[in-house]
């Protein structure tokens, strides 16, 4: 693979010397490059499929660089199946700092205030397939993930779909789509001299209502910690909003979230991943059922 990274660079950069390149070793599917072209630090992402999503980051990375001042990747060049940016120098967020804790949850609102028509998955610069309501966008999407996931769980299935069924209300939004990182954790969130040098992977990026991606984020970011989540939530407020039926939906998304975790583990294939995420969903649907 390394050769034909240095045939690409070498295919953009025609006169130039390539110093470096080294693979990250995070991403499951897509595989990403830290290269060194004439000195110079850049960032390459090969993709052996889905090539909308090369579209789709190029797009996003714009229109977040165009709508607000969230500091995101410059795109470099976009090939078949590549592509090219700078790179955002620094370490992952560390959720123990306050400060940047509280920035954190600043530049999510902002990127959420980039507004859609339409609630659904961002498929190149398009929403495929488009829905007005968010209930019919999660049934939807709560039906995919179904079909990745084993028929011998269908008991388990019914049983997340009788607590959406019975909390459908939860799932009647009227603030408007917007833009959902769907992956913003600390490993996305890159820090560099006390500040926030940049947004990364918009891969999973989608058109949906803000208080998923919160209740991701807070997940992934702060299990157990809640003063750190309450000051990450206090810095989102400072430009976006939050329901006062924030923390009963946040209990469903957390459900949702779970099933997409074990779904994807399926479509990776991954048995390590899969037996992990099963107990996860079922802790889920205990604690629901204990709660209500």
């Amino acid at each position: 693979m390394k050769t034909k990274v240095g045939g690409i660079l070498r295919g953009i950069y025609t006169d130039s010397s390539v110093s470096s390149i080294k693979r990250f070793r995070k991403g499951v599917i897509n595989e990403t490059y830290d290269v060194k072209v004439n000195g110079k630090s850049l960032v390459l992402r090969i993709y052996p499929k889905d090539f909308w999503k090369i579209e789709k980051e190029e797009y996003l990375y714009d229109l977040i660089r165009k709508k607000t001042n969230v500091p995101v990747p410059k795109i470099i060049k976009a090939g078949k199946d590549y592509l090219l940016m700078s790179k955002v120098e620094g370490k992952e967020l560390s959720v123990g700092d306050r400060v940047l804790v509280r920035k954190a949850g600043e530049l999510l609102a902002k990127i959420h205030s980039i507004k859609f028509p339409y609630y659904g998955w961002i498929i190149g610069k398009e929403i495929k397939p488009k829905f007005r309501k968010w209930l019919d966008f999660v049934n939807y999407d709560v039906k995919s993930k179904f079909r990745k996931i084993p028929g011998e769980y269908n008991g388990l299935k019914n049983k997340i779909r009788d607590i959406i069924d019975n909390n459908k209300d939860l799932l009647n939004i009227k603030s408007k789509p917007c833009l959902l990182h769907k992956d913003y954790h600390s490993s996305h969130i890159i820090v560099d001299k006390n500040k926030i040098n940049g947004i990364i992977d918009l891969e999973w990026a989608m058109s949906g209502h803000n208080e998923l991606d919160i209740a991701k984020s807070c997940l992934w970011m702060f299990k157990g910690k809640h003063k750190l989540e309450k000051i990450f939530l206090d810095g989102y407020k400072r430009y976006g909003k939050i329901s006062k039926d924030f923390i009963e939906r946040k209990r469903l998304y957390k459900l949702i979230i779970s099933l997409s975790s074990l779904s994807f583990s399926y479509e990776c294939k991954n048995r390590k991943w899969c037996v992990y995420n099963l107990k996860e969903l079922k802790g889920e649907i205990n604690e629901y059922n204990k709660a209500y």
